[in-house]
Order: C-alpha cells, then structure tokens, then sequence
C-alpha cells in the first residue's frame, strides 16, 4: 500500500466515525411528586410497616409500646394489635419483621417466636413456632427492614452484632453475613450472604463497626440486589441456593464518601460506634423499571478531618452547627442493573429510609418533625414524574 492509498484509508476511516451517529444527551429528567397524603391521627412515634392499595389499608408501629396500628385511607383506626405478652396467641417481645396484610385482610408478621398469623379482628388464626434453635439478631418493624417474599420463603436483612470474634479480627468479616431466609414450612430461620472480599471490609484491614455493614436489599426477579452499608456497590445473587454471585456493580453516587474503617490496634472491641462522615444506603427497592436507593453522601475531606479531631461535647455541637445540613439524604434511580440514571432531591415530608411499593405506586412515610411535637403522622403516596429538560 502506498503512502497516499495509507492516507486515503485513514481520513476515510476518520470520516466514517464522524458520520456515525452519536448517543444523545439525556432528553428528559426526573423529579418526586406527592399526589396525595393520608393523615392518621395518633399521639406517639409511629414506624411504616405496609400499605394495602387494594383494600385501602395501612400499617403502622408504635416501637415504644409494641402496637400495631391498622388504619384505612381516610386514617381512620381499623384494629389496634398489641400482643407482646407470653400468653398463647402473643408474638412476644421482639418482632423480627415488619407485619405484613395479606390478601384476605389477616396480618402476618415473625417474631423471635416463630411465625404468627392474625384475622381481621385481630385473633390469633395460625402459630408455627421455630422447628429449630434460632440465633438472636437485630430487627426492625419499620419498612427500612422490609420482610420480602419469594415462592414462599421471606428474606430480610438480619445482623449480629456479637459472636466468636470480634470487630478486630479477620474472622469477624470472613463470618459475617448480611440477610436471614425464613421458611415458615419448615420453621427455619437461616442466615445468608457474607460480604464480599472485594468490599473494603474484608480487603483494606480496618476496623468497621456494624452500623457501617447495615445493608440494603430488594427482589428482582430471581435475584437478591443488595447493597452493604457504606460500601456503594450493588451485588447481585441468585436466590436460589448458594446464593451465588451473579454481578458487583459499583455505584455512581455522586460526591460520594465511603467509609474508611478505623485501624485495629486502635478500635475497641467493646463498643459500637457509628462513623457520621461515611456515606451509606439506607434502604434499596423495585420501581417500574428502575432501581431507587435513598442514600447520605457523607463528608467532604474537610469535613472529615475536622470531626475526627473533635475530643469533647462543645467541639461536636459547634462542628454539627457549622456544617448544619450541608449532607441531606437523597434518592439515586437506576436501572435495574444498578446504572445511574439521576440523583433525586428528597423533599423536607419525606423520610429519606420509611417507603415501599405497593400495587406498582410508592408510599412514603412522613419526616419526623424534631422541632415540634406532632400527634399525627402522614402517609403520602408519590410518583417519579419525567419531565422534558426543554420545560
């Protein structure tokens, strides 16, 4: 080939790259918007647990004196439910997982006693107890731990914070494992997935305290996606057992801080602490055809640095007035292979942890109000609205 036929061929070439056509700028973008609120008057913190769209019903937890409050749409009381005594048809003093309404309007929940099932009314219609010795580990009634079920066995995230080896050890991460899988069949409870090797938990050597593992998880499919604590990347597994790796995605958050772990020799095995300037997920779910993780970015360097040599109360209040809400929680929307798409701005009403999906539409449980004392909480229902970048 020739000098010139060479340069023939590469501004031909050159050429037909610049005719290819080019992926296009993103033509739309998205937003939350409330379409409608339930008020539900009662005086005392309450935590979301489910919202029935197709019975015009709602749960909800009071953590403080174990009540569990079924309302309607118009917020009014349905059936209050407190069983947290050691009669027969009590669930007993823990509650393992949010209560669930089933499709009959009966309400199904686990508790560290087994598995409990109550009518309408509230009566006890079916008890399975655990067939065999089950580990104590944390909890939450609230939809941040939502009870998810796949062909008839319930997954929830489930820690222990104490065991064997402790928060200095290697063995401590090898062993630690993030979900628990119910079979109400069987009365098992068994827990699953460890954290990955690559995750800096186990690969950088420090220090981490469980807070900083807490995951997230949802249901696709026939697949668990799960997010654990501050380390941004989405795993994917198989639900079927051993739960094997399909995919580890990292996160695109934006100014993102991931958490950086305490040297060993320095951290105290006898305490649980928790690192405010790491970023983390709070709560991982299934919407239409997106993923949304509501997520804090944690601090800048500066920031960061800051806190780490705050030695006494005055110092701590002065830096969180300094800093103020300079790091609010916010939702990211991806695809369902965990592709950023867009980071959504919360609105103040929102709890950035307490929502679900119900029917294909989100519900959101109202934002504490720190400030001043409420006797009513809101739920509101909420759609992501895409909007023309040109409007």
């Amino acid at each position: 080939m020739t000098r010139t036929q060479s340069l023939a061929l590469f501004f031909g070439l050159l050429l037909a790259v610049a005719c290819e056509p080019q992926e296009k700028e993103a033509s739309s973008s998205f937003a939350l918007e409330i379409t409608d609120s339930i008020r539900v008057d009662y005086p005392g913190l309450l935590d979301l647990m489910d919202v029935d769209p197709a019975q015009k019903r709602i749960l909800l937890h009071d953590r403080q004196r174990g009540t569990i409050l079924l309302t309607d749409f118009e917020g009014n009381q349905v059936l209050t439910l407190n069983k947290q005594g050691d009669d027969k048809g009590s669930y007993g003093q823990y509650l393992w997982s949010p209560a669930r309404i089933e499709t009959d309007g009966s309400i199904f929940l686990i508790s560290h006693k087994g598995f409990f099932t109550f009518d309408s009314a509230g009566n006890l219609a079916e008890y399975r107890p655990f067939e065999e010795a089950v580990p104590f580990f944390g909890g939450r009634a609230a939809a941040d731990s939502e009870l998810l079920e796949h062909e008839g066995i319930f997954y929830q995230k489930g820690l222990v914070a104490r065991g064997e080896y402790n928060k200095t050890n290697d063995e401590y991460y090898e062993q630690f494992q993030l979900l628990v899988k119910f079979d109400p069949e069987k009365g098992s409870a068994e827990r699953i997935i460890h954290l990955e090797e690559e995750s800096s938990f186990r690969s950088s050597g420090k220090a981490f305290e469980v807070p900083e593992m807490n995951p997230s998880f949802t249901i696709l499919e026939d697949k668990l996606l799960v997010v654990a604590g501050t380390d941004p990347y989405l795993n994917a597994y198989a639900i079927q057992p051993p739960h094997r790796l399909l995919f580890r995605k990292s996160i695109a958050y934006p100014e993102y801080s991931a958490g950086q772990g305490v040297e060993r020799a320095k951290a105290d095995p006898r305490s649980i602490a928790s690192d405010e300037t790491a970023g983390r997920t709070y709560t991982l779910t299934v919407y239409k055809d997106y993923l949304i993780s509501s997520f804090n970015p944690g601090y800048d360097f500066a920031d960061r640095e800051r806190y780490l040599t705050i030695d006494n109360p005055d110092d701590y209040r002065t830096f969180r007035e300094s800093i103020g809400d300079k790091y609010p929680a916010a939702l990211f929307l991806m695809d369902h292979q965990g592709q950023g798409i867009q980071k959504l701005d919360l609105p103040e009403s929102l709890d950035h942890r307490q929502f679900l999906v119900r029917g294909g539409e989100l519900w959101w449980l109202s934002r504490f109000n720190s400030e001043v004392e409420e006797d009513f909480v809101t739920v509101y229902k909420v759609e992501i609205a895409e909007k023309d970048r040109a409007n």
